[in-house]
């Protein structure tokens, strides 16, 4: 696994994507994002690989952005999904609010995710 002391959420891309969207973190918390429905997603060894056939890419998620991936389901928002984070991995709400925001932007520009406003 490529996830050696990653700190926040980590989604490998093979190949890279291309560059991030520009949007800052508060545009985002009142996003629903949910899982693109042609994306598979196994978990091996407690974290999420994804594979999109149709991009023929394989993505491995670390445990971080593997849990945001199983929240994105369309029916909890980003603001949602940084509060329990900070329950499971006991970390203040602006760290969780900055992770999931940055998860969801890297699941976004690789086309993993939906985006819906509420």
């Amino acid at each position: 696994m490529n996830t050696t002391a990653a700190r926040g959420p980590t989604v490998v891309t093979r190949p890279p994507p291309g560059p991030e969207p520009d949007r800052a973190a508060g545009a985002l918390t009142g996003a629903y994002p949910r899982h693109r429905s042609n994306v598979r997603a196994r978990v091996v060894e407690g974290e999420v690989v994804i594979l999109d056939r149709q991009r023929e890419l394989v993505h491995q998620l670390n445990a971080t952005a593997s849990h945001i991936w199983e929240c994105c389901d369309g029916h909890h928002s980003i603001a949602a999904i940084a509060r329990d984070l900070v329950q499971v991995f006991d970390v203040d709400l602006a760290t969780a609010e900055h992770d999931v925001a940055h998860a969801v932007r890297q699941l976004d520009a690789a086309g993993l995710v939906e985006m819906r406003s509420a």
